[in-house]
């Protein structure tokens, strides 16, 4: 039986040490409604999760043509701890800007940290 290329211990010393290479915090915004007794609801967004370890990278946006197609940019790519909860319905708030999450790398194999691709708000 061959050994395996990468020990348990060795995948979290490198989740610890990603970690360390998060120089941002951000706060993780969920999305609640409120009924307003008339049938409708009130939409607010409050923090799920405050002062998150993070690295955001700011890409500019815009459109590139992919396989012959316009594809957009992400704005701004996140990426934070690889057990951190994030959902694509959330809301990131880094410095004065709010992005939402387009799309969440999170199934892959030896997963060390979480991507996320997100456009500015």
């Amino acid at each position: 039986m061959a050994d395996k290329l990468l020990q348990s211990n060795e995948l979290i010393y490198m989740r610890v040490e990603a970690k360390k290479a998060m120089p941002d915090t951000v706060n993780i915004q969920r999305r609640t409604t409120t009924s307003d007794q008339q049938g409708g609801y009130t939409e607010a967004w409050e923090n799920a999760y405050q002062n998150i370890p993070a690295r955001v990278t700011v890409t500019g946006g815009g459109e590139v043509a992919e396989q012959g197609q316009r594809a957009a940019r992400p704005d701004a790519l996140l990426t934070v701890a690889y057990d951190q909860s994030v959902e694509q319905s959330d809301r990131v708030v880094h410095n004065s800007g709010t992005y939402e999450i387009q799309f969440i790398n999170a199934e892959r194999s030896w997963a060390v940290v979480t991507q996320c691709q997100m456009r500015r708000l």
